[in-house]
């Protein structure tokens, strides 16, 4: 199976049983939503740009799915729909609760709340977190009518001395694989399952729609002193964020010796392409394991240390490569998702996942949006942030049929309170 597809075999295995298979950022204008302009760039945005007419095309005889293009006539009956669908407006609870399989919707679309506010979706078949942002500036470059501006701003690049470098990273992030892996496996231990802490505390997933979640914003002033913190401990604000969870849960539950944190990783360094045109989602992830008794800090950069290296990209290559059926895998996915979290292999038994988009730092963004927050409906718990225009958000998602809800939002009350972001010790 090629990498590209390995991410793709997983929501295409589990969305009917965790009712999810869409990213969703959820935004608020500065100023009045106008919603003949909402409309017509919506319009216009999926209409030019044939990745936005995504349909996924399964072959179960030939052991494979692709991406495919809705016909004309499909393309105009979802237009539709989409545009009905933008006359009114929704809750943010209805629209949690909404789920719509894989081809029954376009794979990026918009949702009005009020009149300042959308929740946007894109499938995460389609496209992983950075081509999410990268689509709603370029939706908001249609909805200010100067549409030129949106054009993919990375460059890739093609010429010999970057192919050469990006290949000895490749092999770099092989060759170090096998040691990761060693090392993980020896310092797991014999029972993972039962030192890790567990919020869910061994629940049995069960079919689901579900889910919460709970936003926490940082204004400039704020962001900026947590920046500083970072910048004196020599940390990023990824680094940064997974030590603070990482203490806030073992303070939490005093008795267990282990968090694993899933963090995904964008493979555009080892694997360059653009948000525009390559379908997929390009993402990696690293799970990064902790433990009590020893310094956190120290823990984490040591644990940052396999990003550079190219671990999330090596490892989910072999993933990839010892995914040889189709079906199998999507069935495997789907088995996986069924067992309580505990009961999951050690490189799979997450107590969080924590993915930060970064700054988003597109001008038109920078213009029009007051706030956005990410999030999407996982098994796990879901920490997800991003900064723009200085100020820092974030945002945890829960599954309510796996976790008690108050208990998981009390705790990061806590943990991202701006007081323990700045004075973490």
């Amino acid at each position: 199976m090629k990498l590209v597809q390995l991410a793709g075999s997983y929501f295409l295995g589990t969305e009917e049983f965790t009712s999810s298979n869409s990213m969703r950022a959820t935004m608020v204008f500065k100023e009045k939503i106008n919603g003949e302009k909402l409309v017509g760039s919506y319009r216009e945005l999926i209409l030019e740009n044939r990745l936005l007419q995504t349909k996924i095309i399964e072959y179960p005889e030939k052991n494979k799915f692709e991406w495919g293009r809705f016909s004309t006539e499909e393309l105009e009956q979802l237009l539709s729909f989409e545009e009905e669908k933008l006359s009114k407006k929704y809750d943010k609870d209805t629209l949690l609760k909404e789920y719509y399989p894989t081809n029954t919707r376009l794979p990026f679309n918009l949702s009005v709340v009020d009149e300042y506010t959308v929740v946007i979706s894109m499938n995460h078949i389609v496209a992983n977190g950075r081509c999410l942002v990268f689509w709603i500036q370029k939706w908001l470059q249609y909805y200010e009518g100067d549409k030129q501006k949106g054009r993919d701003e990375q460059t890739i690049h093609t010429n010999f001395l970057h192919g050469i470098l990006r290949m000895m990273k490749r092999v770099n992030a092989f060759l170090w694989l096998p040691i990761f892996l060693t090392d993980f496996i020896l310092k797991a231990g014999k029972n993972p399952g039962q030192d890790t802490v567990d919020l869910s505390y061994g629940k049995t997933p069960a079919k689901s729609n579900n889910y919460a979640t709970k936003t926490y914003g940082f204004d400039r002033d704020e962001t900026k002193k947590i920046l500083l913190l970072c910048k004196a401990k020599k940390m990023t604000l990824t680094e940064y964020t997974c030590e603070i969870v990482v203490k806030g849960l073992f303070q939490y539950v005093p008795d267990k010796k282990r968090v694993v944190i899933s963090m995904p990783m964008d493979i555009h360094p080892l694997s360059p392409y653009s948000p525009e045109y390559t379908y997929g989602n390009l993402i990696a992830s690293l799970p990064a394991q902790f433990f009590q008794g020893k310094e956190i800090d120290k823990q984490v950069k040591s644990m940052f240390r396999w990003f550079k290296r190219g671990l999330p990209y090596s490892l989910s290559c072999l993933g990839a490569a010892v995914s040889i059926s189709y079906e199998k895998v999507k069935t495997q996915w789907l088995e996986q998702s069924k067992k309580p979290i505990p009961e999951r292999s050690p490189l799979g038994d997450f107590s969080l996942t924590y993915s930060n988009l970064g700054v988003i730092s597109y001008p038109v963004m920078e213009r029009l949006v007051d706030s956005i927050y990410f999030s999407f409906k996982s098994q796990s718990i879901l920490l997800v942030s991003s900064t723009l225009c200085g100020k820092l958000y974030m945002k945890v998602s829960v599954s309510k049929d796996l976790y008690h809800a108050e208990e998981v939002f009390k705790l990061f009350d806590q943990i991202l309170s701006s007081e323990y972001l700045q004075n973490l010790k």
